[in-house]
């Protein structure tokens, strides 16, 4: 059959062809060992790629934290900026002692970030060397330092109504550094909230009769012994007895032979008791001599006259007694309205009050606090509500109310179901979201503010203040407290107030708990508020201000916060060229009024005025205190010089600082109250900083 015989002529190589093709793609492949060689090599290059992922990842939130940080400093000095006539005097590191006495610590570099305490316990509360309790670590670390402000103030504000009755009408402060730490008076020991006014005109001697004596002047006799007295003016009997603050540096023996200085900043007030009158020659009443040796206790050798001042002292008015009303002559009295946010109400009739003295012009009363910040990790936005807007289309059956919010500076509130950096739980701010501890007024007349009532459920770590009336928004309706009026977003920081009426004509409407207790529905739009919140990684805000105004030591020894020492002026101590101040100045900017000083070109005196400084520290073999050198203005500059009796005045502080720190680790507490504060000292080793500094004056103090 030649039919199949061509068939298989030509089927026979065909399939021969096909089969050693298949062969040949067989060969051209890969084995299993070849595959999973490929995978090792491809899983070695994406790991170490990977590794590169983490530390990019940590730089980003580095980066970001500080552009956080750099921003809420700026715009808080902002704020400062605005407000300039409010700024304290200076700031300062302070303690207190077993017996309750504050010790302003001028020893303390702001750089020094360490605890004041010794020793610290399992639950986080420090002691110090004496074994006597602090609290919890974090109030005397870092930030929490610094937190004794002088002299803020200004003048009387303007009087308006902040209550349901006149018992809360009056001129209202809302201190800017607020919480405060307020303890009250007890036997013996002098609150460490003092109100005062304007300083008092110093004169040396006891003026003859005839002489034209003012009430704003005090006298002082036996300057250069230890019987050093002053005389006061005493008013009269018709207005309550007068009180004043004194203040100042004295030399004390040590009992070896040797000197000592020592500071008296918050001494119990002298009282002066009114008279009936003018005395017959028509002069105003005056008190007989008070001893400062007296005062003090303690065997004072002299007084540095530069450092002495005397304020009189504002006296506070029970704010629930309704018979203690605010006088109708006297203008040195308030009413703490709140001393945990720090509230003060001062009486109408003091805006209207004008000091005068001999030789300078009238200016107006002013009411200057002394106080402690209770802390810095409560960090300040103050801000205008913005008008509400609908979140959506109002329907019968799903009505819409008006929403305002608002972005925090930072998000990531502290919560109680995270913990806090040293394994415990984060606790709300005390006394404002929980009921005050009532035990520490007992004995003093004071009845604690509670807030309490207008925070939400939960620790939320915030606060809604009313600048206008010092009174606290509800969080929620007191009335109906499934009716939520004010949220945050606990990690965006965003603030969501929710209108409580739900008519969208009135704009928002909110809830506002008065300082006399009593709560008002109020018209939120635009209002000035201040968010007070705590976030994660212990964030702190805090302001250094260097002092007003700066005196003379004659010594380098045991330098007081607000004096300076000229080096050369005990043999051997310090730099001819250089004007040294405490630790506590280190990193200031200070304005040296007027300066004369000897130069090695010439036998002339020469002289700068207005010259800016910063205070440095560092390179200097025989006192190790920071310093100004004459040198960085004029290189040939030998030593300050007095032959024409100026030598160096008018020393200012020339500006503020605001730095803001954070920690983004953690630590952890054990048994041991030893290796408790090892692991917070390596704890602290990780604190991230910004500092922004700016030139701005505190006005003059009259001396």
């Amino acid at each position: 059959m030649p039919n199949l015989e061509a068939m298989s002529q030509i089927s026979g190589p065909t399939c021969q062809t096909v089969a050693s093709g298949s062969r040949r793609k067989r060969n051209l492949g890969t084995t299993l060992i070849e595959i999973l060689v490929v995978i090792v090599v491809f899983l070695i290059g994406i790991l170490a790629v990977i590794q590169i992922f983490p530390k990019g990842f940590q730089l980003l939130l580095l980066n970001r934290s500080k552009i956080v940080a750099q921003t809420l400093a700026r715009d808080y000095s902002e704020t400062l900026k605005a407000r300039p006539d409010e700024l304290p005097e200076q700031i300062v590191s302070a303690y207190y002692d077993g017996s309750g006495n504050l010790i302003i610590n001028s020893a303390k570099d702001p750089n020094d970030l360490s605890t004041l305490g010794v020793s610290l316990n399992s639950n986080g509360l420090a002691a110090d060397g004496s074994g006597v309790g602090l609290g919890s670590w974090q109030y005397y670390t870092a930030s929490n330092i610094f937190r004794r402000v002088i002299g803020e103030g200004r003048r009387v504000p303007a009087p308006r109504a902040v209550g349901s009755t006149n018992l809360y009408f009056g001129g209202l402060m809302v201190l800017q550094f607020g919480p405060i730490d307020f303890q009250p008076a007890k036997l013996g020991r002098v609150s460490n909230l003092v109100v005062y006014g304007n300083d008092l005109q110093q004169i040396i001697g006891i003026p003859a009769p005839q002489v034209l004596r003012t009430d704003y002047q005090y006298f002082v006799s036996n300057p250069n012994n230890n019987q050093i007295a002053l005389t006061l003016p005493s008013g009269l009997s018709t207005d309550a007895d007068r009180q004043y603050r004194v203040s100042f540096s004295a030399y004390l023996s040590n009992g070896s032979g040797g000197v000592v200085k020592r500071d008296y900043t918050e001494l119990l007030p002298i009282v002066v008791q009114g008279q009936a009158g003018p005395d017959a020659s028509g002069q105003l009443p005056y008190s007989t001599p008070r001893s400062l040796v007296a005062l003090v206790g303690d065997p004072i050798l002299s007084v540095d006259l530069n450092t002495l001042r005397v304020q009189r002292i504002f006296q506070p008015i029970l704010k629930t007694d309704a018979n203690q009303v605010f006088s109708a002559t006297d203008p040195y009295q308030y009413k703490l309205l709140n001393e945990n946010l720090g509230v003060l109400l001062f009486n109408p009739i003091g805006n209207g009050r004008f000091v005068s003295r001999q030789g300078h012009d009238r200016e107006p009363l002013t009411a200057r606090v002394n106080y402690d910040v209770f802390d810095w990790r409560i960090l300040h936005d103050d801000f205008r509500i913005d008008a509400g807007v609908l979140p959506g289309e109002p329907s019968a059956v799903d009505p819409q109310a008006l929403i305002a919010q608002h972005k925090l500076p930072i998000g990531s509130l502290k919560v109680s179901t995270i913990a806090g950096p040293d394994g415990l739980p984060n606790e709300p701010i005390a006394n404002l979201e929980i009921t005050p501890d009532s035990r520490k007024y007992i004995g003093s007349g004071y009845l604690p503010a509670d807030t309490s009532n207008a925070n939400g459920p939960g620790v939320d770590n915030f606060v809604l203040l009313d600048v206008e009336t010092g009174g606290v928004y509800c969080e929620v309706n007191t009335a109906d407290r499934s009716q939520q009026l004010i949220t945050v977003n606990k990690t965006t920081g965003v603030v969501s107030i929710n209108d409580l009426d739900g008519d969208a004509s009135n704009g928002i409407t909110g809830e506002l708990l008065m300082p006399d207790g009593s709560t008002v529905n109020v018209q939120m739009d635009n209002r000035a508020v201040r968010a007070l919140y705590r976030v994660n990684q212990e964030y702190s805000l805090q302001v250094f201000k260097a002092a007003s105004q700066y005196t003379i030591s004659p010594t380098a020894a045991s330098l007081s916060v607000g004096q300076f020492y000229v080096g050369g002026t005990v043999t051997g101590a310090g730099q001819s060229t250089r004007i040294y101040f405490s630790n506590s100045d280190n990193g200031r900017k200070v304005t040296v009024g007027e300066l004369t000083y000897a130069s090695s070109v010439d036998n002339q005196v020469h002289s700068f005025v207005g010259q800016d400084f910063l205070i440095k520290k560092g390179g200097d073999p025989s006192l190790n205190l920071p310093y100004i050198d004459l040198t960085d203005v004029d290189p040939y500059a030998t030593a300050v010089n007095f032959r024409n009796g100026i030598g160096v005045r008018g020393v200012k502080g020339a500006s503020v600082a605001v730095r803001v720190l954070w920690n983004p680790t953690t630590f952890r507490l054990t048994p041991d109250s030893a290796t408790n504060l090892s692991h917070l000292n390596q704890w602290a080793q990780n604190w991230r900083k910004t500092t922004n500094e700016m030139f701005l004056q505190k006005q003059d103090v009259n001396r």
